[in-house]
């Protein structure tokens, strides 16, 4: 869902209204969340992100020169936040983990025999970049042109990375079976 605040809305909490600054936070969390969710892929790690871009938007907030590009700025910092807590956790692999995402495994194994589709687990799969690209497209209805300012790649590449994200989408789908052999892909590719 696209993040809609009232221009007035941001403008009054850029001038240090903290009420306005109050309500500003409660309309962008939800969205905030849903996004380091996208590419954490953990409740943990994704309100800890949402939670530190929300607190550096407060700090950044006055520096925002146009008040109108607010919710592509606000994307940019929970995208820039949470990619940068995957990278710590990605250094930060522990034994627990592993042994929790075995676990995870096995149980995914179960249910792709009992012949469920999830696409929870299709989007999981996908490398974080594609998943990023579809989660801002289909889930908060941004366009390629707007998506390519958050991640800061060229509208092509935006439109070429959503059009791989669908075809692996689709074979995921199509194929339950292969959810259950899924590997993640690597990040950065």
């Amino acid at each position: 869902m696209p993040l809609e605040i009232p221009l007035s809305q941001v403008r009054a909490a850029k001038a240090g209204d903290a009420t306005a600054t109050a309500e500003l936070l409660r309309l962008v969390w939800p969205n905030a969340y849903r996004i380091a969710w996208s590419i954490l892929q953990e409740r943990g790690a994704a309100e800890d992100a949402a939670q530190d871009a929300c607190a550096r938007v407060l700090t950044a907030l006055s520096g925002l020169r146009r008040s109108e590009r607010f919710a592509p700025w606000f994307y940019w910092i929970v995208v820039n936040e949470s990619r940068a807590r995957l990278r710590s956790v990605a250094r930060e692999v522990s034994l627990e983990s592993g042994l929790s995402r075995e676990n995870a495994a096995s149980a995914d194994d179960e249910a792709t025999r009992a012949g469920r589709i999830d696409l929870r687990r299709a989007l999981a799969a996908l490398d974080p970049d594609l998943r990023l690209a579809v989660v801002l497209r289909y889930y908060f209805g941004l366009s390629s042109t707007e998506i390519a300012r958050i991640v800061r790649a060229s509208p092509v590449t935006v439109r070429w990375r959503l059009m791989i994200a669908r075809r692996r989408l689709r074979t995921l789908l199509e194929e339950p079976r292969s959810l259950s052999n899924l590997q993640p892909e690597a990040e950065g590719a």
